[in-house]
């Protein structure tokens, strides 16, 4: 079993006549505990790295490739998948062989 950490991030909605939106956005963090092939289906999911060339490695997360917008409120959801460092370092490997499986890095 892998920790996983998934956070998700919500953004006010922009001001009409703002020119430069980078607003802070409002975080919650949840802390889950997932089999090898649960993690693959998330990467699936979770399929935008934070690299340009992701190697799999435990400090690299992955995005979901669409933020979401909430059409009331106009806020923006973004939902990111990152590997826990609460793992036993020997965990470390099933990340990047995760990755291979989910088709994001290349083995």
């Amino acid at each position: 079993m892998i920790k996983i950490k998934l956070i998700e991030t919500v953004y006010p909605a922009p001001d009409e006549d703002e020119d430069d939106y980078c607003p802070d956005g409002e975080s919650s963090t949840s802390t889950e505990t997932v089999g090898f092939r649960e993690l693959v289906e998330l990467m699936g999911e979770y399929s935008r790295p934070s690299c340009s060339h992701a190697v799999g490695a435990t400090y690299e997360w992955l995005s979901q490739p669409d933020m979401e917008q909430d059409m009331f409120t106009g806020e923006y959801t973004e939902r990111t998948l990152h590997y826990s460092h609460d793992n036993a370092p020997r965990m470390a490997k099933y990340w990047r062989l995760a990755m291979v499986k989910a088709g994001i890095v290349r083995s």
